[in-house]
């Protein structure tokens, strides 16, 4: 009897391995199909591999809301093995069970049309802002607003639509809490933001493509991202994609500015360090092994790309290198200088970090209000246009350097953008624990050491890759209470008289 019961304990967990390795594979399919519609697809083979993504999707999603998944979750969670489990992979199998409830009463129909949707959406997108039409664009945004609200109100129609929103993409954090923390860091940094705008520094690349991709994949394997892990690919936008468990694939735009390339080189390789360090025990579940954790995983892609990326000691080591490799013609300190200069300008993804702030604000602000109806996407461009002139004293001179910018909304990542700035309220946060237990980051990356940094990160945050939300890893490391005062105070330190980089 005891020996049978043992048996059936262990069939619980076993059953679940396997099911979700149908789950992973198919996974794994729709990734490697999507990178490819992004990256190198034709424009005119695209509606055939949105549909044939529309169908794999649908078979994701009857495996992943079935009853007999629910039952297996159920069962597992139940059973004496999974005491046994370490901590983090008891709670990323909750949260497998979390997202099932979650998604379990959306009729598929509607999620194989959202998810076509979705697609389609994204493409054209990708024209308008080529183009510079927002009205060819705004149908389909006013669809795809329509849609996000009914996908949502299958979630959870008792709640704050936005707030159930918010809630997909970092748990634990309403629209409340943010007002909160944004209205504190808006009336923190307005007062130290420059009150004209002007033209984003520039440095000039002379090189090759394929001498940039060379650069692209030592300044990855630099900051700790493994190239045998990952693959690089060019799109209008910077996104780091996990396709399998060992294959990471970082895109970025084709761009002139040294400056602005490198930044999100080291953005999207803090993204893809991160995924790439998962620990087994949980990426064999599936391919998306950080769901709901957004804010933390911006929060490392911002720590990369700003509080180490933009600091003097991060190129010492290696300038001589970066020089060579992209043929810039200026010495590290006007290139540095050139990171770090706070000048308000009209795109999100080439502001400086201190302004970048408002740049988010801005897209939160008029997300909650759209979802809240009291504007529509006809007052888009206009809103968004005037709030930039608002808080940035920037005028908006063409829709696709205004409104049509990001692929977020086309995408259906309504509730994401605020993700970001968490992101930065939590970096100023592991600066100060960083350089409580490991010593000053100044001598770290002068000493040309930053994987004793990133080994750091992997060890405390990323091995447990979606297990628990940002809160609860904060919390692990000594930090109740979410503050702006840690990243307020980095900010000031470092541009608290308007003069850029302070040495």
């Amino acid at each position: 009897m005891i020996i049978l019961l043992y048996g059936e304990i262990n069939m619980y967990i076993e059953k679940l391995r396997d099911y979700q390795k149908e789950i992973f594979d198919l996974q794994h399919c729709i990734n490697v199909i999507g990178w490819d519609l992004r990256i190198s697809c034709p424009k005119d083979e695209k509606d055939e591999v949105i549909k044939l993504i529309g169908s794999l999707e649908d078979k994701l999603f009857k495996l992943q809301t079935s009853s007999e998944y629910g039952n297996i979750l159920k069962n597992a969670i139940d059973s004496d093995e999974f005491k046994a489990l370490e901590d983090n992979e008891q709670q990323y199998v909750k949260a497998l069970l979390k997202k099932f409830e979650k998604r379990v009463n959306i009729p598929s129909e509607f999620y194989v049309k959202y998810t076509e949707f979705v697609h389609k959406s994204t493409t054209i997108w990708e024209e308008a802002k080529k183009n510079n039409d927002y009205a060819s664009f705004k149908p389909y945004l006013e669809y795809m607003i329509e849609l996000t609200k009914e996908y949502y109100k299958y979630i959870d129609n008792e709640h704050d639509l936005y707030d159930v929103m918010l809630e997909d993409y970092e748990a634990g954090l309403t629209s409340d809490v943010i007002d909160k923390l944004f209205t504190e860091l808006k009336e923190a940094l307005l007062p130290i933001i420059p009150k004209t705008g002007g033209k984003v520094p520039f440095v000039k690349i002379n090189a090759s493509e394929n001498d940039i991709m060379k650069f692209a994949e030592f300044l990855l394997t630099y900051i700790g991202f493994d190239m045998n892990k990952g693959a690089l690919g060019i799109y209008p936008h910077g996104f780091t994609e996990k396709i399998g468990n060992n294959d990471i694939r970082i895109a970025f735009k084709r761009n002139d500015n040294a400056l602005d390339f490198v930044s999100t080189i080291i953005h999207e390789g803090g993204h893809g360090i991160l995924e790439q360090n998962v620990s087994s025990n949980l990426s064999k579940y599936e391919c998306l092994t950080c769901d709901g954790i957004n804010a933390l995983h911006e929060s490392q892609s911002r720590f990369f790309e700003n509080i180490l990326g933009r600091n003097i000691n991060f190129w010492l080591p290696i300038y001589d290198k970066v020089k060579s490799m992209l043929g810039l013609e200026v010495d590290v300190y006007e290139f540095v200088d050139g990171l770090n200069k706070a000048i308000p300008s009209l795109v999100r993804t080439e502001a400086d970090e201190l302004t970048y702030c408002m740049h988010i604000i801005l897209r939160y602000e008029i997300e909650r209000d759209l979802f809240s109806g009291k504007i529509n996407v006809n007052d888009l461009p206009d809103i968004w246009n005037k709030k930039m002139k608002e808080y940035l004293g920037v005028e908006v001179t063409s829709d696709k350097d205004g409104i049509l910018q990001d692929v977020h909304w086309a995408e259906g990542d309504f509730g994401y953008f605020p993700s970001y700035l968490i992101g930065s309220i939590y970096d100023g946060i592991f600066l100060e624990i960083i350089e409580k237990q490991l010593g000053s980051i100044n001598e770290i990356l002068s000493s040309g050491n930053i994987k004793v940094i990133t080994k750091f990160l992997i060890d405390n945050v990323y091995v447990n890759g979606g297990a628990y939300t940002g809160r609860a890893v904060l919390k692990a490391l000594g930090v109740d209470e979410i503050s702006v005062g840690p990243v307020v105070n980095y900010f000031y330190g470092k541009y608290g008289n308007n003069h850029g980089l302070r040495k």
